[in-house]
C-alpha cells in the first residue's frame, strides 16, 4: 500500500533534498464555483495541471526514462503516475470538494525527487475513513489508483485533509 497517513510534508521534502518551490493559483475564493465562473476556474485548473508536468520534464526529463504528459491518464497508461495523481486527485477537488475547485497546487523539486500537492479550501475529508470503508469508490478513482501506484500519497492531516500530497524519489 502507498497511502501514508502520517507521513510529512516536512519529511518529505527531507527526503527528496528539496532545492525549488512553485505554487500554481487556480481558486481562491471562499464560495463553491458556478456556472459563470466555471470554465475560468476549469482554465486554470488545466494551466497548472500542464505547468507542473513541464517544469518536471524540464527539470528531469534528462534522467527519466519517459516524459510526463497528462494524455496518458486519457490513455490509461498508468506507468505514468503523475498524470494519474494530477487528474484524478484534481478531478476529486474539482467534484467534491466544498467550493468545488483546487485552491492551488503545489511542487517540489529535489536532488532525490520531487512532492505535488493538490490543496483545496473549506471542509477537509476524512482519507482514512475514505480509504478504509472504501467510500465513493464508483465515484471517481482517486483512492483505487492511491492504493496501487508505486509512489508515495500522504495529507496533510489524514482525518481532516484539505492536501493530497504525491512523493516519487529517484
Amino acid at each position: 500500500m502507498t497511502i501514508h497517513f502520517t507521513q510529512t510534508l516536512q519529511k518529505a521534502l527531507e527526503t527528496i533534498e528539496v532545492t525549488k518551490g512553485y505554487e500554481f493559483p487556480v481558486y481562491e475564493a471562499e464560495e463553491a464555483r458556478d456556472h459563470l465562473i466555471s470554465d475560468k476556474v476549469v482554465e486554470k485548473y488545466g494551466e497548472a495541471k500542464w505547468a507542473v508536468v513541464d517544469l518536471l520534464n524540464e527539470e528531469y526529463g534528462a534522467i527519466m526514462f519517459n516524459k510526463f504528459d497528462l494524455h496518458n491518464w486519457l490513455e490509461k497508461n498508468q506507468d505514468d503516475e503523475v498524470a494519474y495523481f494530477l487528474n484524478e486527485a484534481g478531478s476529486n477537488s474539482l467534484n467534491y470538494s466544498q467550493y468545488l475547485a483546487p485552491s492551488r497546487f503545489h511542487l517540489w523539486l529535489g536532488k532525490k525527487g520531487f512532492v505535488i500537492g493538490i490543496e483545496q479550501k473549506g471542509k477537509g475529508f476524512n482519507a482514512v475513513k475514505v480509504h478504509d470503508e472504501k467510500l465513493k469508490e464508483h465515484q471517481g478513482g482517486a483512492f483505487r489508483f492511491f492504493r496501487g501506484c508505486k509512489s508515495a500519497v500522504f495529507f496533510d492531516d489524514a482525518e481532516d485533509a484539505r492536501i493530497v500530497y504525491f512523493e516519487l524519489k529517484f
